[in-house]
């Protein structure tokens, strides 16, 4: 026989776990609400919650960025709100060219002359911007030979 008090602190422990992943679900919700510049292309948005983890400092073909996001993975696409988000921007995702690994999950992005690379890793991603013209029309010829 169940007492009232019984089914009381039940209906309270209910009520705490609901509130606790009601909470949960809106904090990994809110990571594609508020953007900004990236730090190596000011027009391409990035989550303003992503924390930027390694920049380059001497290579004189790729400006990149990695950026630490959690719930991000190799494994998933980037989510659809962040995907409108770019096109939102006046960004145009590209065919990449297939590497080798399947695995790899790299999106070319293009906007008025300019090409942004976005590869995905578990944990994290990196924007890679090409520093010279010599390196963004190889990038351009790939793409049209598609």
């Amino acid at each position: 026989m169940l007492s009232w008090r019984r089914v009381g602190l039940h209906s309270l422990l209910l009520l705490c776990l609901a509130i606790v992943l009601a909470g949960c679900g809106e904090a990994s919700g809110s990571v594609w609400i508020s953007y900004e510049g990236a730090v190596n292309e000011k027009s391409f948005p990035v989550p303003k919650v992503a924390n930027k983890s390694d920049q380059s400092e001497n290579n004189s073909d790729m400006d990149y960025v990695r950026y630490t996001l959690s719930g991000i993975s190799e494994s998933t696409s980037l989510p659809e709100v962040y995907l409108n988000e770019i096109k939102s921007w006046g960004w145009t995702e590209r065919q990449a060219k297939r590497s080798s690994n399947p695995s790899s999950n790299v999106h070319v992005f293009s906007k008025d002359g300019h090409i942004v690379q976005l590869a995905v890793h578990d944990g994290s991603f990196t924007l890679m911007v090409p520093r010279n013209e010599t390196t963004q029309t190889t990038v351009k010829s790939l793409e049209e030979e598609n």
